[in-house]
């Protein structure tokens, strides 16, 4: 769960996001520099999105458990049995001790996690996964 400083930064970026919208639909005038300004800020709103689409996500309850194949040859969480796993499924794989944010794929004969940070991991039950949800 995030703290409480970093949900008030969660603000602060919502707010920037705004501020930055409402300037670039105004004119930047035919200076270099307000051109180039106008430019700087188109930029740092792409990136401010993508910072707050990421945050959002780490502010979501997390359901937690490990990894079971169901009778359909698919993984659940053995705490939500009635969540399963797809390719392109989000999850998070804790991995010698540390979380690990990914996705499931397929070879054709297994599933595997697919590491955004790290190595690939082929999927075995047992393994401690968990998902992010919203809040409800």
């Amino acid at each position: 769960m995030l703290d409480k400083k970093y949900i008030g930064f969660l603000k602060e970026l919502k707010s920037l996001k705004s501020s930055a919208s409402n300037l670039l639909k105004s004119d930047s005038g035919e200076e270099f520099e307000n051109i180039k300004c106008h430019e700087i800020i188109g930029y740092l709103k792409v990136e401010i999105e993508n910072a707050l689409h990421e945050m959002e996500l780490l502010s979501k309850t997390t359901l937690e458990g490990k990894l079971v194949l169901n009778s359909q040859g698919r993984f659940n969480l053995d705490t939500a049995q009635e969540l399963y796993f797809t390719c392109g499924s989000p999850i998070e794989l804790l991995i010698d001790g540390e979380w690990y944010r990914g996705r499931v794929e397929s070879d054709g004969d297994d599933y595997y996690f697919y590491n955004y940070e790290s190595e690939n991991q082929t999927l075995e039950e047992g393994m401690k996964a968990r998902i992010r949800v919203d809040r409800g």
